[in-house]
């Protein structure tokens, strides 16, 4: 009896489908989570490290404006040749640039020299994914799962990589605090021993890259036999990977079929207008308006970040079961239209419990979102053409979230931060209903 619980428990949650997945995933989840590590960590002290430099409130957003600007800069060309220079090559020399940036920051105090390492390296001012390790990663994900699996593979890839993201935000406060309370390290000092493990979280990051198998890259078809190199998951999608030569012959300067252009398009708008709103406030505007509006120390903050950031990557688990019962689609949209209109309510409370309970509900289902967007544009599009495609909306993601800081920096200045929350979740709110209404009633794809 109870094995058989078991077993359905197991199934529902797609542990045994994770479990049995090849090598080159769980190296792909490890990088990843060794990343959102350090961008949890980074993301509690990049504002106050700023901060502490004497930058104003309109140069910190302006910094992390060009900074999403330069990440995407780099990231489209990335991605766009990934595939034809290797893409275990790509992820080791985006590695290798954490490294770099991580370096600059633990040792210089200059802005310019900063904002520089930040735009051609790779730091993050959201704590979320940035550079070209996810739109690469994503599709190799996809790869090496077949159609059935990927809700399932992609929702523990961002459930253990959240639980990373949460344990980096809760070290980084705590960090932080012991360091100068215990070693009587200055704020500065603990800052940018915050960005030292940033580099080494970089150079063991490099090191993963260099073990993946050949698998990771992309699998052509054979000219001289016309087999299919397959992905070890993907040994019934011949079709998918089939080359068409007509079709080659009319493809873009990015390697994109005219009917694939119009996909792009449409998924651009979208999901533009998500991450703008998203870029209004992302971790470190949250963790500065707090501070501010409720005088909380970093431990504290790290404490709290550390619960939405776990809340949200528990909730990817639900989110693969919901996608495999209704399909990728409306779990997008049912899951994130609650957060939606919680995000505009988070400054209205002048008690800080309160509003940290509302920041907690958000993250409830903010993200259950992420899994399903994932697998659908993983299916939506072809297999030769996915990882261009997810460079390319990645870069139009990171565009987007980039103008967020800069205009949240210019409300801070004229004292009303607080109507970025509240732009933030209308326009989230309208992202939701517009995926229902294109991708149910007029392309009618789940």
């Amino acid at each position: 009896m109870y094995s058989a619980i078991f077993e359905k428990a197991f199934h529902e949650i797609g542990l045994s489908t994770f479990l049995s997945s090849p090598r080159d995933v769980y190296l792909i989840i490890l990088q990843r989570g060794i990343r959102l590590l350090v961008y949890g960590q980074s993301a509690i002290v990049l504002t106050a490290f700023l901060k502490e430099l004497a930058f104003t409130e309109f140069q910190m957003g302006l910094f992390m404006t060009l900074t999403l600007l330069g990440d995407a800069a780099g990231s489209l060309v990335l991605t766009i040749y990934a595939d034809r220079l290797g893409r275990a090559k790509v992820l080791f020399a985006g590695s290798l640039l954490m490294v770099a940036s991580g370096l600059v920051f633990a040792s210089s105090q200059t802005y310019a020299v900063l904002l520089l390492a930040a735009m051609v390296g790779v730091i993050t001012p959201s704590g979320n994914e940035i550079g070209p390790f996810r739109p690469i990663e994503e599709s190799i994900l996809a790869q090496l799962a077949n159609s059935d699996d990927r809700s399932t593979i992609f929702a523990w890839h961002f459930t253990l990589s959240g639980l990373a993201l949460a344990l980096g935000n809760l070290s980084g406060g705590w960090l932080t605090r012991v360091l100068q309370q215990h070693f009587g390290w200055t704020p500065m000092s603990a800052y940018r021993g915050m960005f030292v493990l940033y580099s080494m979280a970089g150079l063991l990051n490099s090191a993963l890259a260099m073990a993946l198998s050949a698998q990771v890259e992309i699998q052509r078809k054979s000219r001289s036999s016309g087999e299919e190199e397959d992905g070890l998951f993907n040994m019934g999608e011949e079709e998918e990977e089939e080359e068409v030569v007509e079709e080659a012959k009319e493809r873009t300067a990015l390697g994109l079929s005219p009917e694939t252009k119009k996909k792009v398009w449409l998924l651009s708008a979208l999901f533009g207008v998500d991450n703008f709103s998203g870029g209004l406030v992302p971790v470190t505007i949250i963790v500065y308006f707090f501070t501010n509006k409720f005088h909380i120390d970093e431990g504290t903050l790290g404490n709290t970040f550390f619960i939405t950031s776990l809340v949200a990557a528990i909730s990817n688990i639900v989110a693969g079961a919901l996608a495999r019962r209704f399909g990728n689609v409306k779990t997008m949209a049912f899951t994130h239209l609650p957060s939606a209109i919680l995000l505009a309510l988070v400054p209205l409370p002048s008690n800080f419990q309160f509003a940290r309970a509302i920041l907690i509900a958000v993250f409830c289902t903010t993200k259950m979102d992420i899994a399903p967007r994932t697998a659908f544009l993983a299916s939506y599009v072809s297999a030769e053409e996915r990882t261009a495609v997810m460079g390319i909306i990645n870069v139009v993601k990171i565009f987007s979230q980039s103008l967020g800081p800069t205009v949240t920096g210019l409300l801070a200045t004229h004292g009303k931060i607080w109507l970025s929350f509240v732009i933030a979740g209308v326009l989230q709110a309208a992202y939701d209903l517009a995926m229902l209404y294109f991708f149910l009633t007029v392309v009618s794809v789940s």
